[in-house]
């Protein structure tokens, strides 16, 4: 069963088309840097082994097309390492001609919304490269805040570059998205 916001389906990967597409998106020479600690390179088809196993092994991971046309426009993925924290990191990545239009900002809400609503989560964390600040910008509006930093931590397009570390708790999500409706939440003692 897919999701839906406002203009973006987020749904199951489903097979080989999919990988493909995710094989694009990894392999783009703009996307690439902000997602990959690797020096950038053009990727082989054999990586897609590799993309299969990641979207194995995480915990929520949908493809994001575009609901109008079912265009492949990126991914997102949640994945909680250790449920007993309840601490999840998230992440999407859009193909650039997609990018300044608000698609990232909607998947973002979504993602945290759905992982704070139904996986009974206590706090989101994500990581950024510093030099990312239209990233940056959409998670300080979300409500993340920037937990600390790693200076020069990244060698990237000739220049070190800070990593950033950033979360948001589920009290201040529900407070900045949920209103009145924050007041009555109880704590959830399970995930």
């Amino acid at each position: 069963m897919p999701f839906q916001t406002e203009r973006l389906t987020l749904r199951a990967y489903n097979g080989d088309a999919d990988l493909d597409n995710l094989l694009r998106l990894y392999d783009d020479a703009l996307v690439q840097p902000s997602i990959l600690l690797a020096p950038l390179k053009p990727l082989s088809p054999a990586y897609k082994e590799k993309l299969q196993k990641d979207m194995d092994n995480i915990t929520f991971g949908a493809v994001i097309a575009l609901t109008s046309t079912g265009e492949f426009i990126g991914q997102s993925v949640l994945n909680i390492p250790e449920p007993k924290n309840r601490d999840a990191s998230v992440g999407i990545c859009l193909l650039p001609e997609f990018w300044s239009r608000g698609y990232g900002t909607e998947a973002m809400l979504f993602t945290v919304d759905h992982a704070f609503r139904w996986y009974g989560l206590h706090r989101v964390s994500l990581t950024v490269w510093a030099v990312n600040e239209r990233a940056v910008g959409v998670y300080k509006r979300l409500g993340f805040v920037i937990e600390g930093r790693k200076r020069e931590a990244i060698w990237m397009d000739t220049k070190w570059v800070d990593i950033l570390s950033m979360g948001v708790l589920r009290s201040e999500w529900a407070a900045l998205h949920w209103g009145e409706q924050a007041q009555s939440l109880r704590p959830i003692e399970h995930v």
